[in-house]
């Protein structure tokens, strides 16, 4: 950048001038070199009105160039480095604080005997679980009070088949796979059930938390047979992600 700054300055020093521009205003002395004034004896000679007016301007030109010259180099070049970084995916974060108080959360949550394990059962008494309810959500169980690791299921019922083996999620624009296991299929006359109930660990986490914090969400159910079935998460489920999520936490769930 400064071998540009002063190869400009060099080119702009480098200007034709007349004959008024080397003219000395103190002594009267021309000093240029133009034919005319080589064969001046005295080298003094006064200037026309025109001639005064094209140095009064070219002086003028001048002062503005040096003004320019001047800005120029002094500048600062210095390279900034901006930060252009998005937001990051949703991780679970083993010391997040839920301001939920576990009094608040409490109400919402019906209690029996598991099924999965454990001694007592957490699940939203909003949550449908039957069989024959499209539905997608969590809870979890307890032994002697202390979370077993929170379970993810999902129920689906229709007239067709999909034969999902795995499950992809966009949550806020962020991505995750999931593949179940223990994956159940039946039928019921001309309908089909297809369901899993997982227990999450340490490589599920960060969906449970994206799920749990996320706006928006929607999960394809990629199937076997090139098929596959989209489920968009409605407010209500986002809801009942986060609050399972927040009471896990608050009673000292960790996967």
């Amino acid at each position: 950048m400064k071998k540009f700054i002063y190869l400009l300055t060099f080119s702009l020093a480098i200007v034709n001038v007349s004959c008024a521009s080397l003219f000395s205003a103190a002594s009267g002395e021309c000093s240029c070199t133009c034919p005319a004034c080589l064969n001046c004896a005295h080298k003094h000679h006064a200037l026309t009105a025109e001639q005064l007016a094209k140095q009064d301007s070219i002086n003028a030109a001048k002062s503005w160039r040096d003004a320019e010259l001047d800005s120029l180099l002094n500048m600062d070049y210095t390279i900034v480095h901006y930060d252009v970084s998005g937001p990051e995916p949703y991780k679970w974060d083993p010391n997040e604080v839920i301001s939920t108080s576990q009094e608040t959360l409490m109400p919402l949550f019906r209690t029996g005997k598991p099924t999965t394990g454990g001694d007592t059962e957490y699940v939203l008494k909003e949550i449908n679980t039957s069989l024959k309810v499209n539905d997608v959500y969590c809870y979890f169980n307890t032994r002697d009070g202390v979370p077993e690791p929170i379970r993810f299921v999902v129920h689906f019922y229709a007239d067709d088949p999909v034969n999902f083996y795995k499950l992809q999620f966009n949550l806020d624009g962020f991505k995750y796979e999931y593949a179940p296991t223990g994956i159940k299929r039946t039928n019921e006359g001309k309908f089909y059930y297809e369901y899993f109930d997982n227990a999450m660990d340490e490589q599920s986490r960060d969906i449970v938390a994206g799920l749990a914090h996320c706006q928006y969400a929607n999960i394809l159910l990629v199937s076997e047979k090139g098929v596959s079935h989209r489920l968009y998460l409605t407010e209500t489920q986002l809801k009942h992600f986060k609050e399972t999520y927040e009471l896990y936490r608050k009673m000292g769930g960790k996967l």
